[in-house]
């Protein structure tokens, strides 16, 4: 309790913390059974050779014992990687991760992890995925659907912060062709086809400068750091909307410039030009931001307008 009060990023969400002292901390903790009988292969329990030590012991003492820690030797691993930054637990098996594993932590003498992070479920409509239901959604049956970034890009945007998210059928291809195809493709394809018919493939200086491109550059440029800002505190589908944000601004830009407008003088070509290196531009930052997410779906953008995007 007291290390919890004096670290208050030590279990999150918040509500999750309040959960763990609340219902388990406060009323007192019970005694937990960490042996079986029902089996014999396990761990024995010297003192009482009927039981074998279970799960929760051995599986929690694991995240050390992997990185070759022994009471009397901590190994190079160990010290490298321990203490986690932050546990990522299912909110279910919060429990065992922020009371019975510190304990046991605090009994070695060694540091806890920084944070715990109890995440929420992903549900079918309003309903736990069950196999006796029936209402079970596979990863692989949507992959070979909509490919492996489209799922990535679900699962990361549709799981809020500290509820419990939902997927059908019918929301996942919703946002798969609002998102995907409407927004995000629509800003690469119509861009990457301007630049096709209006200068042979080839992209301009950006040398000319006009309305509305400030604003596009500041939006673009701010991104980053706006991103990392919520992905340091696990608010990854927040993080998602800032790329959105970005590829949002620049469909708006393309409607507040008009290039098909300015195709139509002579004179205005080198603004025109400008323009849609602003565009490029700008959809190279998106492949870049976008990268830890979608990778597969960075690298086509950044391709279609040969672009390096990392760099």
């Amino acid at each position: 309790m007291q290390y919890i009060e004096e670290h208050p990023e030590f279990i999150q969400p918040e509500s999750r913390k309040k959960e763990m002292i609340n219902n388990f901390l406060k009323p007192g903790l019970q005694d937990l059974c960490v042996s079986r009988t029902s089996f014999t292969w396990g761990i024995p329990v010297e003192f009482d050779p009927g039981h074998i030590v279970y799960v929760w012991i051995d599986a929690l003492s694991n995240y050390i014992t992997a990185l070759g820690y022994t009471p009397d030797e901590q190994g190079e691993l160990y010290k490298k990687y321990w203490p986690a930054d932050v546990h990522i637990i299912g909110k279910d098996i919060l429990r065992f991760h922020t009371i019975y594993w510190p304990i046991m932590l605090m009994a070695l003498g060694e540091p806890l992890p920084k944070q715990v992070f109890g995440h929420p479920w992903m549900l079918v409509g309003e309903e736990k995925m069950s196999k006796s239901r029936g209402n079970v959604i596979y990863a692989e049956d949507l992959v070979k659907h909509f490919g492996v970034d489209a799922v990535r890009y679900y699962s990361l945007h549709e799981m809020p912060f500290a509820q419990d998210g939902t997927i059908t059928y019918e929301v996942f291809i919703s946002r798969f062709n609002s998102d995907l195809a409407n927004t995000l493709g629509n800003l690469v394809n119509r861009t990457v086809a301007m630049i096709n018919k209006y200068f042979g493939g080839e992209i301009q200086p950006g040398d000319t400068e006009g309305d509305f491109d400030d604003d596009l550059k500041q939006t673009a440029v701010s991104a980053i750091n706006k991103i990392t800002e919520r992905m340091s505190t696990l608010h990854v589908a927040d993080s998602l909307d800032e790329i959105w944000k970005v590829v949002d601004r620049a469909n708006k830009y393309i409607d507040e410039t008009t290039p098909w407008v300015l195709a139509k003088d002579e004179a205005s070509k080198p603004r025109l030009g400008s323009v849609l290196y602003n565009l490029a531009e700008t959809i190279r930052i998106i492949a870049a931001l976008l990268s830890p997410y979608m990778p597969e779906t960075a690298q086509e953008i950044a391709a279609q307008i040969s672009a390096d995007y990392l760099t």
